[in-house]
């Protein structure tokens, strides 16, 4: 009875890694950037299936954040320049099962601009 005792934990480890390395789900990583010289506050990214968001990105500062893409839909941000106006923009198009990255950027004067690589999961 002993050698069947130790099989099964042996055989529990090796079935929990090769379930661990071998399910892996699609990706995105984000990264919000603030190129301007005052902070933004109130930073919401609304994505498909979830949204996520930050109370202030410092100066010439990056916040990261990784997510998977739940629904097809447009990308959003939303933000408080350091006047306390209000600013929206829109972005790319996300689909169900891409993975890759995502950059929003915020430069001087509130403009948004997006750069994603992103590619369907195999």
């Amino acid at each position: 009875m002993r050698p069947v005792r130790v099989l099964i934990p042996a055989f529990c480890a090796v079935l929990a890694a090769a379930f661990i390395t071998g399910c892996q789900s699609p990706w995105v990583q984000a990264a919000v950037i603030n190129h301007s010289n005052a902070p933004v506050n109130l930073v919401e990214v609304d994505y498909p299936g979830g949204s996520f968001g930050v109370q202030t990105i410092a100066p010439h500062s990056t916040f990261r954040y990784r997510f998977h893409i739940l629904l097809d839909d447009q990308v959003t941000i939303s933000f408080t320049d350091a006047t306390g106006h209000n600013h929206k923009a829109k972005g790319p198009g996300l689909r169900q099962g891409e993975e890759g990255t995502l950059r929003i950027e915020i430069a001087p004067g509130n403009t948004v601009s997006w750069t994603s690589s992103l590619t369907p999961r195999k």
